[in-house]
């Protein structure tokens, strides 16, 4: 498993179509799902150029950071951070989507029933019976779960900060935390999160995920250098097809994919959690860009009335499909 460190110029032309290193980062997270089966299973041992990947769970940097810097080929992130990027007009486009959905909406088992009940005025019934407001715990402001959540309480439900209140926290690990010690009420959160929960009896339930409230939602995504189809575009192209191959294990062999993505987690998530994980209805594993352009859009829109960018950027600036065409004729 690639696992070798590159943030310094180690991508090199060497002149024509040839290529020294592929430099891709990445985290080892779900929705870059493909990226973690293709890095186990060697999908991009024959691309041409050596592959040196970094894990940026493993670094005290930024991945959207190193890419701007012109350090990465490949990145494996968050469609929020690639929509941020084409607003400052960062080159690069998505090429490819890791998967639609991903997300669930999760809260203790007494709000739900709340839920269940009245819907949307759950909220301020919440708030009536313990003088508070509903407490979320999610990610920080520019991630996809924190937009999210916003899409699906400000456009879904016309839910305010009356009777919510978002404490945005650093990772994972963070929000698991603050759910489980009581601090939070809920959360939106990825897989395999609410997986994990459900079979630890944990008492928190599903009560929405994005794809029930949004088309097309975005999640993972991953965002490619214009110099690597421009200047490579055969590698460009390979690349492509190695997220496709990985796409096909998922989603045909999704107990393959269990094992890979297993090796990688370690102790921390059994093969059998990570195949029920992949398995969740929340999440749909895909490769074609084009499926999550509505949903973009819907982020894009959120995004610009949260005021996390000045100006709305279009679909065109943000997706490149051609390359996927091209690797599927």
């Amino acid at each position: 498993m690639a696992a070798a460190s590159c943030l310094s110029g180690c991508t090199s032309v060497l002149g024509g179509n040839n290529l020294d290193t592929l430099s891709i980062a990445y985290k080892p997270i779900f929705p870059f799902l493909q990226f973690l089966v293709m890095d186990e299973r060697g999908y991009l041992s024959d691309v041409g150029p050596d592959v040196e990947s970094t894990n940026f769970a493993n670094q005290g940097l930024n991945i959207v950071s190193a890419y701007s810097d012109g350090d990465v080929d490949v990145a494996f992130i968050g469609i929020t951070p690639a929509i941020r990027m084409k607003h400052k007009e960062v080159p690069g486009k998505v090429t490819a989507a890791n998967q639609t959905g991903g997300f669930a909406v999760l809260t203790s088992d007494e709000f739900a029933s709340l839920f269940e009940e009245h819907g949307a005025d759950a909220f301020q019934a919440f708030r009536e019976e313990h003088d508070r407001k509903f407490r979320f715990s999610t990610f920080p402001k520019g991630s996809v779960a924190y937009v999210l959540l916003r899409q699906w309480l400000d456009a879904e439900l016309g839910v305010g900060t009356e009777h919510v209140e978002t404490e945005n926290m650093a990772g994972l690990g963070p929000v698991k935390r603050s759910l489980l010690s009581g601090n939070a009420d809920g959360t939106l959160i990825m897989e395999p999160i609410p997986t994990i929960l459900a079979a630890k009896d944990a008492p928190f339930r599903r009560i929405a995920h994005t794809g029930e409230f949004m088309e097309g939602p975005p999640g993972g995504i991953m965002f490619m250098h214009d110099r690597l189809w421009d200047e490579n575009p055969g590698v460009a192209k390979d690349v492509l097809r190695a997220h496709i191959r990985a796409t096909e294990l998922i989603n045909e062999q999704p107990a393959e994919a269990a094992q890979a993505v297993s090796t990688v987690f370690g102790d921390s998530l059994s093969t059998k959690l990570a195949e029920r994980a992949i398995r969740s209805e929340v999440s749909n594993y895909i490769t074609d860009p084009r499926t999550i352009s509505a949903g973009t859009e819907r982020c894009i829109e959120r995004m610009h009335s949260l005021g996390q960018i000045a100006d709305p950027v279009s679909n065109e600036a943000i997706f490149e499909p051609s390359l996927y065409e091209d690797a599927t004729e």
